[in-house]
């Protein structure tokens, strides 16, 4: 039986090496994880001080998977550098991650140009597996779903798959402005305030959806 790729001592080892060296100063400890079960994508956590990716959870070649395992190498050492840990209500945690996502993202590509087209297929593959929009539906959740989905059509230049309703479309032109806004914002209190804003607004008790990148 042919053992996966990521399996490959000398493969895994040059991710690693990767993973460390895009976070500079201190990094964390890097994790190969194909076990969904242990991990879903990917997470940085600030506890542990340990960055963990699944090199599996798109099914693709072998090397499309390794290219997007570094994208994921990427994104988390973008939470690395630049969020700062926060204790948060469990809904406001959500929505200000998914802020947060394309806000590192956003500084990894200024620091490191080499690493755009990385970040680049990871939105394309994010955006082609994602669902289209409901615009028959009136949940709020719809809205996080539309600037969620907004973030990766944004970077490879495709328009939003679906639309909103006539009522989520007078929510999203309330919480437009907060969004851009932390996409830009120089530190991670800005999504976390903004967050906090836009969960007020779309009164939303709690995520009924899986919808985070981290």
């Amino acid at each position: 039986m042919t053992s996966a790729w990521y399996e490959n001592e000398n493969v895994r080892n040059r991710l690693v090496i990767f993973g460390r060296a895009i976070q500079g100063v201190a990094p964390y400890e890097v994790i190969i994880e194909p076990d969904r079960a242990k991990c879903r994508g990917g997470s940085c956590s600030f506890d542990r001080r340990r960055i963990t990716v699944n090199p599996n959870i798109f099914e693709v070649p072998d090397a499309e998977q390794y290219r997007l395992t570094k994208g994921l190498l990427v994104h988390e050492a973008g939470h690395r550098r630049h969020t700062i840990p926060t204790s948060l209500p469990p809904i406001i945690r959500e929505v200000s991650n998914i802020l947060e996502d394309e806000r590192v993202e956003r500084l990894m590509c200024q620091e490191f140009v080499g690493v755009r087209w990385l970040l680049d297929r990871l939105s394309e593959r994010f955006y082609e597996e994602t669902k289209p929009i409901d615009e028959n539906s009136d949940s709020s959740d719809e809205v996080i779903l539309y600037f969620l989905q907004l973030r990766w059509a944004t970077r490879i230049g495709k328009p939003i798959k679906g639309g909103l309703s006539a009522r989520n479309r007078l929510l999203w032109e309330q919480v437009e402005p907060l969004v851009y806004e932390a996409w830009e914002a120089q530190t991670s209190e800005i999504a976390d305030r903004n967050a906090a804003e836009i969960v007020g607004v779309l009164a939303v008790p709690e995520l009924r959806i899986g919808i985070s990148t981290n």
